[in-house]
Formats: C-alpha cells, sequence, structure tokens
C-alpha cells in the first residue's frame, strides 16, 4: 500500500501502478459525484494530473471540479487559470488562482470569532479585568511571558479523558410464566373493552331503531358491521402488510365510487351532496394510496 502525501501537507510523486489503481478508482466514482475539489501539488514541479478530461466526461451536467492548484498547472486536464469554463458535458471547471484573497471576509470573520472567544476566557466576570488563569490551555498556550518568567514553549495540553457512561440497568427477564400471565392479562383487558364496545353499540342501535325506519335501519347496520369488521382486519395486519393492504383499500375504494356514481343523479338533494362527498374522499384515497406505493417501491429502486 501506497501514501501519495509527503512532507509539509504536499503530495510526492507516485509510482505507475499507484495511479493506474488510483484512475481506476476515480472512473469508477465520477459518474456519481457532483463536486470535485483538487488541491495536489508538489513542490517544484508542476500540479500532478489527476483529473483528467476523460474523468470530466464521465460525471454528471451541472458537476464541479474545483481545481486549487490551478497556480501550478492544475490537476485537471481542462482546468484555465484565473476562469470558470464550462464542458462539454455541462461540467464547470473553477481555476482561480486568488482563492484566499476571495476569502477575506470569511478568514477575518473566523480570526475575529477566535479573537472574541480569547478575549471571554480573559474575562471570565465579563468586567473588563483581565484574568491570566495558566490553567487554560488557551491561554497558556498564547502566554510567553508571566509574572516575569519565560513561559513559552507551553506544555502539550492536558487531554481530559471522557468519562464512561453508567451502563444502563438490565432490564428484568421474565419466566415463561410470567409472560404468558402477561400476554394473558392484556388479552383480558383487550377483550373487556371490545365487549364494552359491543354494548355501547347494541344500546346505541335499539335507540335508533326505536325512531329510525325499518329501511334506514337496514342500511345503517350493514354500515356499522363494516365499519367494525375493517377495524378489527386493519388493526390486526402486520406492518409489513400495510402496502399490499393499501392496494386492497384502493379496490374498495373504487367500488364506492362506482355506488356513489349511481346515486349522484338521484332525485334526493342529500343523496347526491353525499354521493358527490364520496366521490371525493374514495379519490382521495385512492390517488394518495397510489402514491404512497409508489414512494415505497422507489426506494427498493437503484438509480
Amino acid at each position: 500500500e501506497e501514501d501519495g502525501s509527503g512532507d509539509g501537507g504536499y503530495a510526492k510523486p507516485a509510482s505507475p501502478e499507484f495511479i493506474e489503481k488510483e484512475m481506476a478508482l476515480f472512473r469508477e466514482q465520477a459518474p456519481e459525484i457532483d463536486i470535485v475539489i483538487t488541491t495536489a501539488l508538489i513542490p517544484g514541479r508542476p500540479a500532478p494530473k489527476l483529473w483528467p478530461a476523460e474523468m470530466v466526461g464521465l460525471m454528471k451536467p451541472g458537476s464541479v471540479v474545483v481545481d486549487l492548484a490551478a497556480e501550478q498547472g492544475g490537476n485537471c486536464d481542462l482546468t484555465v487559470a484565473d476562469k470558470i469554463i464550462t464542458s462539454d458535458n455541462g461540467v464547470k471547471i473553477v481555476g482561480y488562482t486568488d482563492f484566499p484573497s476571495r476569502m477575506a471576509a470569511q478568514s477575518s470573520t473566523l480570526y475575529a470569532t477566535n479573537i472574541r472567544h480569547m478575549l471571554d476566557d480573559l474575562t471570565p466576570e465579563k468586567d473588563g479585568q483581565i484574568t491570566i488563569n495558566m490553567e487554560d490551555d488557551v491561554i497558556r498556550g498564547a502566554t510567553v511571558v508571566h509574572a516575569g518568567d519565560i513561559t513559552f514553549p507551553p506544555p502539550a495540553p492536558k487531554v481530559q479523558a471522557i468519562g464512561k457512561a453508567p451502563a444502563a440497568p438490565k432490564p428484568v427477564e421474565l419466566t415463561p410464566e410470567e409472560k404468558a400471565a402477561q400476554e394473558m392479562e392484556a388479552h383480558r383487558k383487550a377483550g373487556q373493552r371490545q365487549f364494552g364496545m359491543l354494548v355501547l353499540g347494541g344500546l346505541f342501535m335499539l335507540l335508533v331503531g326505536a325512531y329510525a325506519p325499518a329501511s334506514f335501519m337496514q342500511h345503517f347496520i350493514v354500515f356499522a358491521l363494516a365499519c367494525f369488521v375493517g377495524f378489527q382486519v386493519i388493526w390486526n395486519v402486520s406492518h409489513a402488510l400495510h402496502t399490499p393492504l393499501m392496494a386492497v383499500t384502493n379496490a374498495i375504494s373504487g367500488i364506492i365510487i362506482l355506488g356513489a356514481l349511481l346515486q349522484v343523479g338521484s332525485g334526493n338533494q342529500i343523496v347526491m351532496i353525499l354521493a358527490a362527498i364520496s366521490v371525493l374522499i374514495a379519490t382521495i384515497n385512492i390517488v394518495g394510496g397510489f402514491m404512497v406505493t409508489r414512494r415505497m417501491l422507489a426506494m427498493f429502486q437503484k438509480s
């Protein structure tokens, strides 16, 4: 394994084998990346060509190559010093040689932020009185002379060890008998809730039946049973089956639309309004179901 870094943060000449493997890796990654920033420089020599025109041709339109080595000829074959050019396939190559002067505002902001934080450390009481705390690594490292003594060079910064987080208490392991008892208790409570709902539903049916006509009660009982059965079926479906279940509900919504369309031409205005609302809601359900299903399927497709 070969390292391409040299002294002082500069690159060093690489062997032909290293360059060949490097180019193969770049060729594989070029179609997938949107921005390339090159910085390789070798002292006393032109910048090595690391991003040839072939790689630029493999990149997507709109991608960007920022060549920080443009002053020494650039790491990209298409780099033109002090200019931004666009390749035939729509890739922009930035070859500015004055990036430091272009970042004066950002550099000043970062430097001013550091000075402000240092002044905050020097005046911990916020009263303008300077307090030189030689236990502070930042102040100690910036101090050359203190109280008549030369304090430079500073000692190595103290590294504070990060304390290990206390281990979370382990949950108590239940015996099979205790787990079975908990499940039975949960089923018992669920059964009580369902029984209570059935009793309330039956009382409500009796109350409605005492005043509503017989024709209405027939349809109302079918509607109530459909709601109850549908709730029980959907509630007990595993999460992994929600997508095929959505397809079934889309089919049911289609049946609702057909039934509502048959009632739109009814002479009763209330029936017509309810039918129109049914068509609207069922349509929203169908369109939303297809959109959600499409997005879920797209998660498993390679772009």
